[in-house]
């Protein structure tokens, strides 16, 4: 069974650092494939601390994989966010590094140029030379045109979309997003990337540098990230490699959209349980030699209201004022 490790919706920038310190120690090199570990990172997008069974003594739990591996992992409770936004949280998890240091303080745009800035090394580049295959599967965010690109930047192999599955018209517009506007024929500028659209830009599913679905089906979403996880894992099974797998996930960034919902369950509770189940097909591919850590990159959006998540018993100033408080 892997050794798996809980961060409950907390990201901790220094999670990397155990990470580059093993690849700079002098064995590196020296080890053998069949002993180095591999590591998957999993990350949700905007989860509710209160979100996991683990972490609330009443009521129903929706999420039974996470909970298994809180109880026969390792459960940590006091980490804290890099930052409060997805760019700047997501460069602190893969550098080691807080934005005031590597120089993202902010969410990147769908017409941004820019990205995490090449001089940062990431968790990637920095396993690449100890023989590991590396894999992003689901959102990036930190730039998606030339030099910050994925693959650019460390990764073998890349499966998900650019930046939030928000920022962008899809053909499955989810819980809290309108459909996207009718798109006229992309004749006067065939060029255009949105094909057309008069209002955004249509979110696209990548493959490395391909562009596989344009706008995307969201209600699929989970499960290819699903089978495209597993069949990493698998490819570097069958070549010999150690793997660094990291997994961004679209779930609990709005819109939700569940390929399923019940009367019993709402659109947050039914994307709940469809998390923990892509989780729960990650932890059952994997090996004794794994290392998996579950976290989140900021806690919940609360301004969403029923489509957010809960922060449990951890209500500050903004949450009891509901931001109506003045400095």
């Amino acid at each position: 069974m892997a050794t798996t490790t809980l961060l409950p919706s907390f990201v901790m920038a220094a999670v990397c650092i155990g990470f580059i310190q093993f690849l700079e120690s002098s064995s590196c090199q020296q080890q053998s494939n069949d002993k180095k570990p591999n590591f998957i990172i999993i990350l949700a997008d905007d989860m509710g601390w209160g979100d996991l069974g683990a972490n609330i003594a009443e009521g129903q739990s929706h999420t039974p994989n996470l909970d298994k591996m809180a109880l026969e992992g390792l459960r940590l409770t006091d980490f804290h966010s890099a930052a409060s936004t997805c760019s700047p949280s997501r460069a602190s998890l893969l550098t080691g590094r807080l934005g005031i240091r590597n120089g993202v303080t902010h969410n990147f745009a769908t017409t941004s140029v820019g990205g995490l800035p090449i001089n940062e090394t990431t968790l990637a580049e920095a396993l690449k030379p100890c023989g590991y295959m590396t894999g992003l599967i689901g959102k990036w965010h930190l730039g998606h045109h030339g030099s910050f690109h994925p693959n650019r930047r460390g990764f073998d192999y890349y499966y998900g979309i650019p930046y939030s599955n928000d920022m962008g018209c899809t053909d499955s517009p989810g819980y809290d997003l309108p459909a996207c506007e009718p798109c006229p024929q992309r004749a006067s500028d065939p060029h255009r990337l949105d094909g057309g659209c008069s209002t955004k830009l249509a979110l696209p599913l990548m493959e490395n540098a391909a562009i596989l679905e344009q706008p995307l089906n969201l209600s699929s979403l989970s499960a290819r990230y699903s089978y495209q996880a597993v069949t990493f894992m698998m490819n570097a099974r069958r070549a010999g490699r150690p793997f660094f797998l990291y997994v961004a996930l679209a779930h609990m960034h709005v819109p939700l959209s569940p390929a399923h919902v019940s009367p019993e369950r709402g659109p947050y509770e039914e994307s709940l349980r469809e998390m923990d189940q892509l989780v729960g097909n990650i932890r059952a591919c994997s090996d004794g030699n794994t290392l998996i850590w579950f976290t989140g990159d900021n806690g919940p959006w609360a301004q969403k209201c029923h489509l957010s998540g809960s922060v449990g018993p951890f209500l500050g100033k903004w949450q009891t004022m509901q931001g109506n408080y003045y400095y």
